[in-house]
């Protein structure tokens, strides 16, 4: 079974994860509608029928509005750093002159309070953090007690 979901996957790198690596898991990732070609539409169908499109304008403006708010804390904080710009509802952040090893362990530290949950990338061949916003229900305290959430692990 491995060889072929090896040979049909395209794994990118934030959608890593030990457990998955190890195959101690099943990862139904690949076994669904890809993300992809003609079933984009049907995705976005569901989409713009659950929200409308002034809705859906709405639902991505907050995510940015959020997005922009995480980033200010990241910002505002002596041992974060943004590893790129922004993009709509997306922050990707490391922590400041730290090892990559000191990346990885932090990260598991956040995952392991069950509290908030954020996954890796690598951008410029480094680690960093990945904090998206949108969830429909998100709100603006969700943002800043993850933030509180993810500070606390410093």
């Amino acid at each position: 079974r491995k060889p072929i979901l090896d040979a049909l996957s395209l794994q990118p790198e934030y959608l890593r994860n030990a457990a998955s690596d190890s195959g101690a898991v099943v990862d139904y990732e690949h076994w669904q509608m890809p993300l992809g070609r003609r079933f984009r539409a049907l995705k976005l169908w569901f989409v713009l029928r659950r929200f409308g499109t002034e809705g859906l304008r709405n639902h991505v403006q907050r995510g940015v509005d959020l997005a922009n708010c995480f980033a200010g804390l990241v910002d505002a904080h002596p041992a974060f750093e943004i590893s790129c710009p922004v993009s709509l509802s997306l922050v990707c952040f490391r922590l400041k002159d730290r090892s990559e090893d000191d990346q990885v362990a932090f990260l598991n530290a956040v995952k392991a309070t069950g509290k908030c949950f954020i996954i890796h990338t690598k951008l410029g061949g480094k680690i960093a953090m990945r904090f998206a916003c949108g969830g429909v229900e998100q709100t603006e305290s969700d943002v800043r007690r993850a933030f509180n959430v993810i500070a606390s692990c410093l």
